[in-house]
């Protein structure tokens, strides 16, 4: 919706009234070609109430199966501790039937002990349901959200072997430490992942809930509403609101990313993640040509890569399970990560993957009410890390993208997209206005942001309506701040987490550790770290002359003369290339 916003900005910064008829039709179609999805699900739920069908029907065939519910977190300050029992509750009360286990993982439990003792007392002091289980565990130092996860995993194994579980549950569902779930959201997330496609018979690999405000505080009244934290709570509320609906997966371009703070998936997917990610590692540019000239690349099923939990971590975790999750086939009862045997296999797994069978699914009465930032500055750097993610996330899959094309023209288009809306964002809000119709700048801001405020009144009127809950139509009063605040916290994070990822020095979030990120062994492009790296490697060429050419004077990886890109990220400290000019005509130990 970013690109929709920018493009209607820009035609109503024309400077004609004349034109505003035909501007505003070219409006509605940039909104209908973009957004058809809203009065199609109008129509289908108006047509399920007209009939008396069933919204939360659950399939015969669905199980209550044992569940695995992995909850990882920071544990720094005692409200944290607050949320984290609140959502605990939420899980173990919200009354799934089948067996349920639960692990709180603390990323970094020796930071707070104090809490983290807390939290294993209070932990062994509840009292849960006989098929219940509550467990705590920690990674000593701070190693980031995926690899408390993995610990998580690692922890639940180890209960298996040593008999205290039967086996590892079969379906693995992820939420976050500030999350309450809605009523029955396990039962209905658990079901869907389960409902097999009518022609293709597979089920769905992974399911995403429908993510909320956690409590529905948005509104507190008028004064609450005209501060900086009110604004901020209805504009996400209404976000989050609206944005379920583009989760039903059915655009012409397929769904890549899932919410973090509610999903399922299949663990025979997730588990399979850390060695899949060091799989990659194996695949060559020669794999790649030889695929073309009909030559099976190396399998997965028959891979002796060693796992890389690391290469999970970065400005995301929940998108690394929905690539991972669409690249799995399902055959003969199990999920394979194989690639296709030929790009005619790659091509027809790729149009029954947009055209017919996709992988992520929406189940909208799985309901999360989560916690958003509520400053300025902590919401503009969780969309920084949002909404330019994928460019790193991509460059960790790119080995598997010439295979499984099914991910890949997403992931590339999703790409183009995101280019697409930082160079005609930067035009549609700053270059138009300011540079070609300087005479009705005035004129053409109003018209703009009026559009806008139009086309976000009737996403959200058309989101209330397709969920019959109009007890919601205070997000209505967040629509005329809407287009400022798709600006600041939508398009121009994009735009300065982007350009710090491509052209400078890396999008630096703090997500995860930089220890985390040299070891999983990832990069970034970031042309003008890549730049300073060959001047660096240049002048130490010339002072001490201990420096091969090759490839890594472009690189980013750590090597015997240059430092990893990511040093520095969340320390800053960073060594130098270049040592100081009193150590000039000191000669360096020799690298082996």
């Amino acid at each position: 919706m970013d690109g929709v916003s920018a493009v209607v900005w820009s035609l109503f910064t024309l400077p004609s009234a004349a034109t505003l008829l035909p501007l505003v039709k070219v409006a509605l179609l940039l909104l209908f070609v973009f957004c058809w999805d809203f009065p199609l699900l109008l129509v289908w739920r108006l047509l399920q109430r007209s009939l008396g069908l069933d919204r939360l029907r659950r399939d015969a065939a669905a199980q209550n199966l044992p569940v695995l519910v992995v909850i990882p977190s920071l544990l720094r300050k005692a409200d944290e501790l607050s949320s984290m029992m609140s959502t605990v509750q939420s899980i173990a009360h919200n009354g799934y039937p089948g067996e349920l286990t639960i692990v709180l993982s603390i990323d970094g439990s020796d930071d707070a002990p104090q809490l983290y003792a807390r939290l294993q007392d209070w932990a062994r002091a509840q009292v849960l349901g006989a098929a219940q289980r509550l467990y705590v565990t920690g990674t000593p130092g701070r190693r980031s959200k995926p690899m408390a996860i993995e610990h998580a995993v690692q922890f639940v194994k180890e209960l298996v072997a040593r008999g205290e579980l039967p086996a590892f549950p079969p379906v693995y569902v992820s939420t976050d430490a500030d999350a309450d779930l809605g009523p029955h959201a396990l039962s209905r997330i658990v079901h869907r992942l389960q409902r097999r496609h009518p022609i293709t018979g597979w089920p769905a690999r992974v399911v995403a809930g429908a993510l909320h405000v956690r409590g529905d505080d948005f509104w507190r009244g008028f004064k609450h509403f005209f501060s900086i934290e009110g604004q901020l709570n209805i504009q996400v509320a209404r976000e989050y609101y609206v944005g379920n609906i583009w989760r039903y997966n059915i655009r012409w371009l397929p769904v890549t990313g899932v919410p973090g703070a509610f999903y399922c998936t299949w663990s025979e997917i997730f588990l399979a993640i850390p060695q899949f990610m060091g799989y990659m590692r194996t695949l060559e540019r020669r794999h790649f040509w030889a695929f073309w000239l009909g030559k099976m690349p190396p399998r997965f099923s028959e891979t002796r890569a060693a796992p890389i939990p690391e290469l999970m971590a970065g400005d995301t975790d929940d998108t690394v399970t929905a690539y991972t999750a669409t690249i799995a086939r399902y055959e003969n009862g199990h999920f394979t990560f194989d690639p296709p045997a030929t790009p005619w296999h790659a091509l027809y797994y790729m149009l029954r993957g947009i055209f017919l069978d996709r992988p992520l699914h929406f189940e909208p009465e799985a309901r999360v009410f989560t916690s958003s930032p509520t400053t300025v500055k902590a919401l503009f750097k969780q969309r920084k890390r949002w909404n330019c993610s994928r460019v790193e996330l991509t460059g960790r899959f790119w080995p598997a993208l010439g295979y499984h094309w099914t991910l890949g023209l997403p992931a590339m288009i999703v790409k183009f997209f995101m280019a697409r809306t930082v160079i005609f964002g930067a035009i549609a809000y700053f270059v138009v206005p300011v540079f070609v119709w300087q005479s009705s700048l005035l004129t053409g801001a109003v018209l703009g942001y009026a559009c806008n405020v139009v086309v976000w009144s009737l996403m959200t009127f058309t989101a209330l309506a397709i969920n019959g809950e109009y007890r919601y139509f205070r997000l209505i009063f967040g629509v005329p701040f809407a287009p400022l605040y798709q600006l600041v916290f939508n398009w121009l994070p994009c735009f300065v987490g982007v350009t710090a990822d491509v052209l400078f020095f890396g999008n630096v979030t703090g997500f995860a550790p930089e220890s985390t990120l040299i070891r999983g062994g990832s990069a970034r492009i970031a042309l003008l770290a890549r730049v300073r790296r060959v001047f660096a490697l240049a002048l130490r060429s010339i002072v001490w002359g201990d420096v091969p050419l090759g490839a890594f004077w472009l690189g980013w990886r750590e090597t015997a003369w240059t430092p990893s890109g990511f040093e520095g990220f969340t320390t800053g400290k960073r060594r130098s290339t270049v040592p100081p000019p009193a150590q000039w005509f000191r000669r360096p130990k020799q690298h082996g």
